[in-house]
């Protein structure tokens, strides 16, 4: 299940309080739209941790994300994930209970607690590649009991030109 949030409707500067707090109890993701086109999703952290193990088990490299051409002015200064611009680096913001932090690459975001980070801001783009890589892998993944199982069942077939 996701939480749908048109941005048009949503209220200008984007209130990540309540949207972090959402993800926070509901355990869902909230995915940012514009246009009814998504531009960003907030995920639980530990959705995002997930993901990302087996999205990245075939890519031990940084992830292979198709950037489009950038068409960010460097001057301006304050960006919104929200709408898919890179962000520079700044002070964490304070929303309410959560702290913002922009990471290193300008397009993630990680909001954070008590110390503890509870939800991930990640562009569309990156979260539908996490998905589509994550669900690939969980796919080809067998457990080591499922594998001697499976491996069992092969042995006690008859060879093909038997059957």
């Amino acid at each position: 299940m996701k939480i749908v949030v048109e941005r048009r409707y949503a209220s200008d500067p984007i209130d990540y309080e309540r949207l972090v707090s959402l993800v926070e109890t509901t355990g869902e993701r909230v995915v940012l739209t514009d246009a009814d086109v998504p531009v960003s999703v907030l995920f639980p952290a530990g959705a995002v941790a997930e993901l990302e193990h087996w999205a990245r088990a075939d890519h031990p490299t940084p992830a292979p994300i198709p950037q489009g051409p950038e068409e960010d002015d460097a001057s301006e200064t304050s960006w919104d994930v929200g709408r898919l611009r890179i962000e520079p680096l700044a002070h964490p913001q304070e929303h309410g209970p959560y702290v913002r932090y922009v990471r290193a690459d300008g397009r993630r975001v990680s909001f954070a607690r008590g110390g503890t980070v509870v939800a991930v801001q990640l562009t569309a783009d990156e979260a539908a590649w996490l998905e589509g890589q994550a669900t690939r892998a969980r796919q080809g993944f067998m457990d080591p009991k499922q594998a001697a199982a499976f491996a069992e069942f092969l042995a006690r077939q008859p060879p093909a030109g038997e059957q």
